[in-house]
């Protein structure tokens, strides 16, 4: 192990001392709290339970003393309303005798003192019922008084409560006592415990923990000069990302080489360059330079080992050039001019082959990344200068190709009448085969004649054979030519798109008449314009289609297309057509389609439009819809349904054939070209 790395024992032994020892004093601490808060809530529920008897018996006592008191005043004054007390309180003595058996049935002493309470209230309800039933005879209760029997019954049930009471009571301090005494030790111990066992971590783990710095130290400064790499790697990647950027889409190398000199001076800090293209012959030709002197418009062409450019081309090897003459190279600016102090001569190949050299040249000292920056964008220059160079070329071919076709054309019309005039002979030899059938006699006398024109016919036949060959031969060569004719309509979409969309957004401004310079007639002349250059656009992406698929150059791209975004922007672009002709449109996603699919999101909008734009287009009255959905195989279902004409089941099939509709008047009626299916 380096001295740079931490030791993972040591690692997992402080790890250990300090986060799992706390973390198991930690969970030790939860177990004595949650026992202690355990043992205080069983204590809290015996408490409560104790309270519940005490009060209990308090109110059964209090019903007691109720009943008593309305028994005294019904047997002294004879009014059955002083009997109200005693007959709503008896039933209630007896459900709180009952409550009470149930609350102590875990302590027998009381159960006991209960036994003896129900049988002394017993015998004082009997007794009661008795001197009440006499009073209401009008018999003399006054002996039955006197003789005492009513109090003893009373105050023995009234000692036995106060004895139940008196227990309940005792009971509940020594629970609430014990306790106390239980928490105040418990918790007394574990802070003991707690401190100690804390102090001695505390100490064994700062020693080690100090250690374990020091090693992550010296590992942050090696993370610190990754980084530094990363970072270097990003500059880099970000400024080949950019140079790729300017460089796409440019077709010549004039428009190539402005591009790739700005991106890599601004880039590098560079003050001067020149750009050179080597042809087959080792010849450098400049085809672009930057920040150059009006003096130094020369050596557009390098012969083959004459400067040390062409020698860098030779060998494929970067050169950098240090302490320049003073006439070197000047560097020319509003101010003034300067000569550069360094000079970095760099080739770009492709596959291998030197395509072109670049020369920048620097005010102050070439670093290395500069160099390496250089070497790094090496084959994507060399490959876009062979991508120009290889598409002047196809241009070229298909000029000759062009040219090829007419004349293959003539050809093609001079067999054709070759033709007319071997078929026209050949009638003239049936006809006279017809005439020698009727004239059998005359044949016998012609017989010499007729071999004659027999071999003679011969050779015609054979002539006629390799004219046909010849046509045949023709006619492939046309097929080829029609090929490129597609292949170049295939990738002529950029150019024919371009300029046809510059003019509709020129007569879109004019149609809208922001400043208000027009007047009405120029306005109506300009929408006019834009409306026939939309229709032309659209006629035009028809015709490209269907050339990229003749040439088999219809490509799909897939992408991840958020869902629900795609269709409610194709919501947006159709609900005020919609609305134009007064019809309803809705769009309508379910919740288990997916939020994202992966297809060709171009793909996908053209035949969506094309089915919504067909749908707004026939449907005069009712409503359009748009309906996603998700099938149970997996898949994402768009359904567009109107209530417009319909197509006949006859003519289903049919209007997926190229420049078919539905019928004649469909065309006549509502336009279209009957392409976009």
């Amino acid at each position: 192990m380096t001295g740079s790395s931490i030791d993972n024992s040591q690692f997992r032994r402080i790890l250990t001392r300090n986060v799992a020892l706390p973390l198991g004093l930690s969970v030790l601490s939860a177990g004595v709290f949650v026992a202690i808060i355990a043992y205080l809530v069983n204590v809290l529920s015996w408490v409560e339970h104790s309270q519940r008897v005490i009060g209990s018996a308090t109110e059964v006592s209090r019903l007691v003393s109720e009943m008593e008191t309305g028994m005294r005043g019904y047997l002294i004054a004879g009014d059955e309303s002083f009997l109200g007390p005693y007959v709503v309180s008896k039933p209630k003595v007896e459900a709180e005798m009952d409550s009470l058996v149930k609350l102590v049935d875990d302590n027998p002493a009381q159960v006991d003192r209960l036994t003896r309470v129900r049988r002394a209230h017993a015998e004082w309800i009997k007794f009661t019922e008795e001197m009440i039933e006499r009073r209401r005879t009008g018999q003399d209760v006054t002996e039955s008084v006197r003789s005492g029997r009513g109090k003893i019954l009373t105050d023995d049930m009234r000692g036995q409560f106060n004895a139940f009471i008196a227990n309940e009571t005792a009971m509940l301090q020594e629970r609430n006592q014990n306790a106390r005494s239980v928490t105040t030790w418990s918790v007394g111990f574990y802070l003991l415990f707690t401190l100690i066992v804390g102090g001695t971590l505390a100490a064994f783990g700062r020693r080690e923990l100090v250690r374990l710095s020091d090693s992550y130290s010296e590992v942050l400064s090696h993370e610190a000069e990754h980084n530094a790499e990363l970072r270097h790697q990003g500059w880099l990647r970000n400024g080949q990302a950019e140079l790729a950027a300017k460089s796409a889409g440019l077709h010549t190398l004039e428009a190539l080489a402005p591009a790739v000199l700005d991106q890599v001076v601004n880039y590098l800090g560079g003050t001067v360059a020149a750009m050179y293209v080597r042809s087959d012959d080792g010849v450098l030709r400049r085809i672009g330079a930057f920040g150059f002197s009006n003096d130094e418009e020369r050596a557009k062409v390098i012969a083959p080992g004459a400067s040390l450019t062409s020698q860098a081309a030779n060998e494929n090897r970067l050169l950098t050039v240090k302490e320049l003459p003073e006439d070197y190279l000047k560097v020319a600016s509003s101010l003034g001019e300067t000569a550069p102090r360094e000079v970095v001569i760099a080739p770009f190949a492709n596959f291998g082959k030197v395509k072109g050299v670049l020369e920048i040249g620097f005010l102050h000292g070439v670093r290395e990344r500069d160099i390496e920056f250089l070497k790094l964008i090496n084959p994507a220059v060399g490959a876009s200068v062979a991508a120009v160079v290889y598409r002047q070329r196809l241009q070229d071919a298909l000029s000759e190709t062009q040219a090829l076709n007419e004349e293959l054309q003539v050809q093609q019309e001079e067999l054709r009448t070759a033709n007319e005039e071997l078929e026209e002979q050949s009638r003239a030899l049936e006809e006279s085969q017809t005439s020698l059938e009727n004239q059998q006699a005359e044949l016998e006398q012609t017989n010499d004649q007729l071999a004659e024109q027999a071999l003679n016919l011969d050779m015609k036949n054979a002539a006629l054979t390799e004219a046909q060959e010849q046509l045949r031969a023709r006619a492939l060569e046309l097929e080829r030519a029609s090929r490129y004719k597609s292949e170049f309509l295939a990738n002529m979409s950029h150019e024919l798109r371009t300029p046809l969309n510059s003019s509709l957004i020129l007569a879109k401004l004019l149609a809208d008449n922001v400043p208000g310079n027009l007047n009405e007639e120029q306005v109506r002349f300009a929408q006019t314009i834009y409306s026939a250059g939309n229709d032309l656009l659209h006629l035009i992406n028809d015709i490209l289609d269907i050339s990229k698929v003749e040439a088999g150059k219809l490509e799909l791209l897939p992408e991840d297309l958020p869902l629900r975004r795609t269709v409610e922007g194709l919501g947006r672009t159709f609900e005020p057509l919609a609305k134009q002709k007064n019809l309803s449109f809705s769009v309508t996603i379910e919740p288990n389609v997916p939020a994202t699919i992966r297809t060709d999101r171009q793909r996908l909008e053209q035949v969506l439009k094309n089915l919504l734009s067909n749908a707004v287009k026939f449907t005069e009255q009712g409503a359009v819809s748009l309906h996603v959905g998700a099938t149970d195989e997996g898949w994402v279902q768009f359904s567009v349904s109107d209530s417009g004409i319909g197509i006949a089941p006859d003519q289903q099939e049919r209007i997926f054939e190229a420049f078919h509709q539905a019928d004649g008047t469909t065309s006549r009626r509502f336009g279209g070209t009957g392409l976009g299916l």
